[in-house]
Parts: C-alpha cells; sequence; structure tokens
C-alpha cells in the first residue's frame, strides 16, 4: 500500500474513533532532500505516527513540535535546512544537504476525515489531480492556513477548510489548471490580492500555496500464476501498488498465501480477458502464463486496451511471432500500442532466477510508469524528486 494511501486511511480511522490529529507535510523543498513535496505523516495524540518525513532523522523532532502544535490549536511551518550544516547545531544529523520546509496542522476528527476522503479519491481517480494547500496567509478575507482544494477540471472540484472570501480560491483553481500537471509538482506560488478596488497595500490579502500533482496508484495486471509470478505480485505490493493476477482455474483452487494481498481473478477463456478486467492508462500489465496460445489471446486483448505498459516475458522473438499471429487474425498492432509493448521484458539488471527477474520487470514498470529513463542516478543533473511528463 502506498504511503499516502495509508496516511488518507489514517485520517479516516482517527476521524471514526473521534481523535484529533497533527498532520505534517513537506510543502517545499530546494536542494538534496529525502523525501519531496507531497510527503505525509500523521501524529496521533500519544505521540505515535504513521508515514515518513525523511530517512528518520526528523520525525522525533517533529513529534515533539507536533505537541505543541495540538497544545495551541494553530498550524505552523518548521524549516529543517541541512544545507550549510545548520542541523548539526540542532543535533539533528540531517542526511541531505538539503532545505525542507513542513507544514505542521492541528486537524480534529472531522476535518481528519475531510481530508482523508479527499486524498483517497484522489488516488482512485484513473487521471492525476492537483491539490493546492495555503501555507502562509495574512489580511482580512485570507483563507486559512491548512486550507485544500482537489482539482482535476474547472469544474470539477473538491474544497477542504475555509478559503475566505478574498479571490485566493479562484485564483488557484485557475493556476492549478493552466499549465501541464507535471509542472505543477512542488511549485509554491505567491498571491497578492487587494480587497475592493480602492485596496491598497494595508488591507491587501497574501497568501502562498504549494501545489502538488497526485497521481493515482499503478495498476499491474500479471496475466500468468506461475512460480516466478510470486515476486513479482510481491514487489509490486510492497511498492503500494494495486495488483490483480488472472488465472484460468477456480480462485478456490490457488493456495490463499501464493498471491496474499493482491486480487486474483478467474478467467477461464483467455479471449475474454477485455470482459474479465478492466484497464486504464495507469494499468501496467504482463503476460507470463508460459502457454503461448493463453499469452496470445491476453496479449491480443491487452493491445486493444489502452494500458501504459504491456510487457512479454520471454525472447523477441516470441512477440515477434505474436504480432504476426495478430496480423494472421486481421489484427494489425499499430505504432502507438507498439511503443507500449516491452520484449524482452525488463531492465538489464544482470542476475539469475525469478527474484532477479522480478527485480528487472518491477524496475523497468517504475521507470516507464513514472517516466523515468531507468538510467543510474550517478549519471543524472536534475533532481532526484524531479518529475517528468508522467503516464
Amino acid at each position: 500500500m502506498s504511503d499516502l494511501r495509508i496516511v488518507a486511511q489514517e485520517l479516516v480511522r482517527a476521524s471514526q474513533r473521534g481523535e484529533s490529529v497533527v498532520l505534517a507535510s513537506v510543502v517545499c523543498t530546494d536542494g538534496a532532500t529525502y523525501r519531496g513535496v507531497g510527503a505525509r505523516m500523521v501524529v496521533r495524540a500519544d505521540g505515535t505516527s504513521i508515514g515518513l518525513l525523511s530517512g528518520g532523522c526528523l520525525e522525533a523532532d517533529l513529534v515533539e513540535r507536533a505537541a505543541r502544535v495540538r497544545e495551541s490549536g494553530e498550524a505552523e511551518i518548521v524549516s529543517y535546512d541541512g544545507r550549510a550544516g545548520e542541523d548539526l547545531m540542532w543535533g539533528l544529523g540531517i542526511g541531505c544537504n538539503g532545505l525542507v520546509e513542513i507544514l505542521l496542522e492541528p486537524r480534529n476528527a472531522d476535518r481528519a476525515g475531510a481530508l482523508g476522503a479527499m486524498l483517497a479519491r484522489a488516488l482512485d481517480e484513473s487521471s492525476p489531480s492537483v491539490v493546492a494547500t495555503v501555507i502562509r496567509a495574512s489580511g482580512s478575507g485570507a483563507p486559512e492556513i491548512g486550507a485544500r482544494v482537489l482539482v482535476r477540471a474547472p469544474m470539477d472540484v473538491a474544497r477542504d477548510g475555509e478559503w475566505g472570501r478574498s479571490g485566493v480560491f479562484e485564483a488557484v483553481i485557475a493556476d492549478a489548471m493552466s499549465s501541464p500537471l507535471n509542472e505543477r509538482r512542488g511549485m509554491n506560488l505567491d498571491y497578492v490580492l487587494a480587497e475592493g478596488t480602492e485596496g491598497g497595500v494595508d488591507d491587501a490579502v497574501m497568501a502562498q500555496i504549494a501545489f502538488e500533482v497526485i497521481r493515482p496508484n499503478v495498476s499491474l495486471l500479471v496475466c500468468g500464476s506461475g512460480p516466478d509470478a510470486i515476486p513479482v505480485v510481491r514487489m509490486g505490493l510492497s511498492l503500494g501498488w494495486d495488483v490483480t493476477v488472472v488465472d484460468p482455474r477456480p480462485v478456490a483452487v490457488l493456495p490463499p498465501e501464493r498471491f496474499a494481498g493482491a486480487r486474483v481473478v478467474e478467467c477461464a477463456r483467455s479471449e475474454n480477458l477485455g470482459r474479465v478486467i478492466a484497464t486504464n492508462a495507469r494499468t501496467a500489465a504482463i503476460v507470463m502464463s508460459h502457454n503461448y496460445e493463453r499469452d496470445l489471446d491476453y496479449f491480443d486483448e491487452l493491445t486493444r486496451s489502452d494500458v501504459a505498459y504491456l510487457g512479454v516475458l520471454g525472447p523477441r522473438a516470441r512477440t515477434e511471432r505474436m504480432l504476426g499471429d495478430l496480423e494472421t487474425r486481421g489484427r494489425a498492432c499499430g505504432d502507438a500500442m507498439r511503443s507500449r509493448i516491452h520484449a524482452p521484458i525488463g531492465l538489464d539488471v544482470g542476475g539469475e532466477g525469478a527474484e532477479a527477474i522480478a527485480l528487472s520487470i518491477i524496475a523497468e514498470i517504475s521507470a516507464v510508469m513514472y517516466g523515468r529513463s531507468g538510467a543510474s542516478l550517478r549519471k543524472g543533473e536534475a533532481s532526484i524528486h524531479a518529475r517528468p511528463s508522467l503516464v
């Protein structure tokens, strides 16, 4: 399960228990940081927490600060700057040489539940959403710190918290839709709006808004249930992906522990895959049943779909044979779909055995679904938290 899903569920559970929490959110970064904008942690009243904002060097300090925020009822931003060694003075031992700003905000049970539902909705969508959060504000009619809005389209908006009467809300929605979603990852914008036509600096509303993009979970579809599918499913689940395994046999035949945590679906006739399984643009599919005719049917159905990634286990010649057989069926595969076919499947990471193959496959899927090259980070110049255009 993804970190964001876990945090969203914890917020909802806190609401159901009638408990208040303090939410810690990364709202701004500069330089090398462990987590990017949008990482979150929930701190309960007893001091326990869910979520991770660093490699473990900030969490204890944040829990202490959260207790003060809970007592005061006032949100605050805390900055940790490891660029000049200042963290050594604090005794925190920050492992990254960057600046990270974290918003700490108290959330009563109702507000916790509302935000949890908003985040869960974003994760359940079939396409990315923009979330905008007020992190600083001043002036009469200004929005409250921690107010949020989820935007998918100008007319598809969900808001949380008090946005005031200054026009910031409308300006934020317009900005959220004004450029490609990938450009909104980690962006902070400042707004200065005057109250009334004769308003001056004294009665201006000022607000700083953190924008982030929430992308739905990757859906991994594994067509095959052999021993080599087990580590693929396990690794996919460990990354928080939604994993579905397709098998021609009744579900009851498979030992329940074989694919624990995954959804197992019976598809007795492989040519009916498209009617049994729903896919979308966040689906990565793997064909690996080791039965050629069955794999050909799976391949046929998946090339008609909108999957973002279609990997085929086996040598390149086997997939070329499948493409030829599709043409025999009168099913020419277009260039757009061919660009999404990965055969041989996986990255060249070396190793032997099912675990190594699974690592290769999952690594390639992750790179494709998150718009990365799959190259060594030491050869790159961009931030490791940068987000190129995603599927």
